[in-house]
């Protein structure tokens, strides 16, 4: 009997104390990588001519941390019609568009609050490349080309829950160069400041972006 008693106490004493050990553990999760993307970029992707999107943008990021307080992101993206306007007026019928092309994308990200990368205020250089064509179903050898270079210091934050969802949102200033060019039969046109009609080639940028998905 004594022998049962002792036990049960020493099981009382032990329990809290495993209990607390991995709550603990589980406070203390250890996020080393993310996974991001948003869907909300699909209706208006990184290429406009003047206000009006010429493209939908399909996202993938994968974030991981290089140092205590520092991480480095990667991005690449498929880019599509723009869901913003009805792409079956775009795509659809003899005088349809075909579009394709792509963006990619990298940022260094410098923690300035938090215990660790990759949670808290956030310093990062970014910089991103897209293009695509929009060609004609009747004769692909009419498109218009159109690429785009972004340079920026942004400031941003991110959050991440302890079951690990991820949100993160940034904003900054850059540098913004757009190129466009119009083919007519393989041809490119001679169209005398075809950049300053269609949107300024070089021009300072504001930059927002918001992202959100799985860290682990």
């Amino acid at each position: 009997m004594k022998k049962l008693i002792v036990l049960l106490l020493g099981i009382c004493l032990l329990v809290p104390g495993f209990f607390s050990t991995v709550s603990a553990q589980e406070q203390e999760k250890d996020f080393r990588f993310t996974i991001k993307t948003n869907p909300l970029a699909a209706a208006a992707g990184p290429l406009w001519v003047v206000i009006i999107p010429i493209t939908g943008e399909y996202r993938l990021l994968f974030e991981s941390r290089t140092m205590q307080k520092q991480s480095v992101q990667i991005g690449a993206s498929y880019l599509g019609a723009p869901l913003l306007i009805n792409p079956d007026t775009w795509t659809k019928g003899d005088t349809g568009l075909n579009f394709g092309g792509y963006r990619v994308q990298f940022m260094y990200k410098f923690f300035i609050t938090g215990e660790k990368a990759p949670e808290g205020f956030y310093l990062a250089p970014h910089i991103s490349w897209a293009t695509a064509k929009i060609k004609s179903t009747l004769n692909e050898n009419d498109y218009l080309q159109a690429s785009k270079l972004n340079i920026n210091a942004v400031l941003g934050y991110q959050i991440i829950s302890k079951g690990g969802f991820a949100l993160d949102i940034f904003t900054g200033l850059g540098l913004k160069n757009r190129d466009y060019k119009l083919s007519q039969n393989g041809d490119f046109l001679d169209i005398e400041n075809l950049n300053d009609v269609l949107g300024k080639k070089y021009r300072p940028a504001l930059v927002f972006g918001l992202n959100f998905g799985y860290a682990f």
